[in-house]
């Protein structure tokens, strides 16, 4: 059982949890500082996630953001970014503060960036903003599709691929999330991918 922080509490986010639940982790899904009261819907509907139309599993911990430090400060295995795109560098200041470089981090966000005048990737972005808020050491994986959050949420057959520049770490991520339904392939191509 690996420990596994999701940050961002919309449709992929919280669909995302469902395959890391089915594999047995211990999971938690964090909102975002915008999504309190979103996260309330869902604690008090008990887990029913109403854009996906989709009761999330009763293992899943569904917290507000501001449990968000002591949840980094417990070193998870994989801390998943769900946020939408102009949220990946305020992800990033946020997960600066307590982030370990022993933790894997793996994109959803899928998108391109201007850094200084040229197009980059969100991986390349969220890789910029980790090292300008000191963090010197990390590392950052992506997964590209076809997968929708509401088929992922009701388990519909997906395949991904996942990429990192060491294909070990994708694997080992890979282990964690694969399920019967969920399945990935793996590359080192991170630019590629996404």
């Amino acid at each position: 059982m690996k420990k596994i922080l999701v940050l961002g509490a919309g449709a992929m986010g919280s669909a995302f949890t469902v395959p890391c639940i089915d594999n047995e982790n211990d999971v938690v899904l964090v909102g975002t500082h915008l999504e309190n009261e979103a996260i309330d819907q869902i604690n008090k509907a008990d887990n029913f996630h109403k854009v996906i139309n989709y009761k999330l599993p009763k293992k899943l911990r569904v917290s507000k953001f501001n449990t968000f430090s002591e949840e980094l400060k417990k070193v998870p295995d994989l801390i998943v970014i769900g946020v939408n795109s102009k949220g990946i560098e305020w992800a990033g200041k946020e997960i600066a503060k307590n982030y370990n470089s022993k933790t894997n981090i793996l994109l959803l966000t899928k998108g391109l960036t201007i850094i200084n005048n040229k197009f980059e990737t969100l991986a390349e972005k969220f890789n910029t903003v980790l090292k300008n808020n000191g963090v010197k050491d990390s590392n950052i994986s992506a997964v590209g599709g076809p997968c929708l959050a509401s088929g992922l949420a009701n388990r519909i057959k997906s395949s991904v691929v996942l990429a990192n520049p060491d294909l070990n770490i994708a694997k080992s991520i890979g282990k964690m999330i694969s399920t019967s339904y969920y399945t990935a392939e793996y590359s080192e191509d991170l630019l590629g991918v996404e």
